[in-house]
């Protein structure tokens, strides 16, 4: 019964099927993938920035004054979170506990792009 829920989440009308007749599932490891199925490096990190903004402007009580960048590091990104100083201790949250969710988060997410990124709060 689980198993069934799981399938409906995961899977669309789009699933295509292969040569051999089954189907394929969205998202599941594959070993041969080329270079052009793989998404863009820009285009994910320019997703992870806009989940960045759209968490931290519902965090803060100042959301116009947010502004996101991200600056790279060798193999590592970051993406800065700039905003008002009384703002701050919202996004940290008690004991970091919210901004180490957001950090697991878009860690999460770029280890599925093949991207190292974590977030850092500037004052």
């Amino acid at each position: 019964m689980a198993f069934s829920f799981f399938k409906n989440l995961f899977s669309s009308e789009n699933d295509t099927a292969t040569e051999n007749g089954a189907q394929e599932v969205p998202g599941a490891l594959t070993t041969t993938t080329k270079a052009a199925e793989q998404p863009a490096v820009p285009e994910g990190l320019e997703g992870l920035k806009s989940f960045v903004h759209y968490v931290a402007s519902a965090l803060v009580d100042n959301p116009d004054e947010i502004s996101i960048s991200s600056i790279e590091k060798d193999r590592l990104t970051v993406i800065q979170i700039s905003c008002v100083k009384s703002d701050i201790g919202k996004l940290v949250g008690k004991s970091g506990k919210t901004i180490a969710a957001i950090r697991a988060l878009v860690n999460g997410a770029s280890g599925r792009l093949g991207m190292h990124v974590t977030v850092d709060i500037l004052e």
